[in-house]
């Protein structure tokens, strides 16, 4: 290796890591106008949002309702407790759960980890599923880590549903708690 070697692979590194920064940015949505329902979320961004919607009749399955109306319902309930439930989470950990839902939206990464160029909302559930399946079982910790959180949110905003606990045989907490 010679000095104007290592300057010139140098140079190159630099010069590729600002052109990532840039597509990156490029590619950056804008806050979007995506909202599944009528109520302002507090902790769950659009994007998070969207990734969820995407996400959880995949991981979910046939818990979830087959009517399409009350599927929906389901999502919006559930979301919304699973927006309470990251509001109430410390500031670092909510600044975690927007990296990890940015970080998913980013053009670059779609394409590398979901192999699609659309966004999440127009992505089809078999690809979904794909990517998922391919996520739990990665060789990267980070994208591991990141299946398992997206897990862990669906079932979050499932399961703290009153709807869904006769399905498991969970009479519900003993204490009553207002939702």
């Amino acid at each position: 290796i010679t000095r104007r070697g290592l300057l010139r692979a140098g140079l190159v590194g630099s010069m590729a890591v600002w052109a990532g920064g840039q597509i990156g940015c490029a590619t950056r949505r804008a806050p979007s106008s995506f909202t599944g329902s009528e109520k302002r979320r507090v902790a769950l961004t659009p994007t998070g949002e969207e990734i969820l919607r995407a996400v959880i009749p995949m991981v979910l399955g046939s818990l979830l309702p087959v009517e399409d109306a009350a599927r929906e319902k389901a999502l919006d309930v559930g979301l919304s407790m699973l927006d309470d439930y990251l509001a109430y989470l410390p500031v670092p950990l909510q600044h975690e759960a927007r990296d990890v839902f940015e970080t998913l939206d980013l053009l670059p990464t779609r394409v590398l980890l979901v192999g699609t160029w659309d966004h999440w909302s127009a992505v089809p559930p078999d690809t979904i599923e794909a990517f998922l399946r391919s996520a739990r079982q990665s060789r990267f910790d980070l994208v591991r880590r990141m299946f398992v959180f997206l897990q862990s949110m669906a079932v979050l905003a499932w399961f703290d549903q009153r709807a869904a606990w006769p399905a498991i045989g969970y009479g519900g907490p003993p204490i009553d708690r207002p939702l």
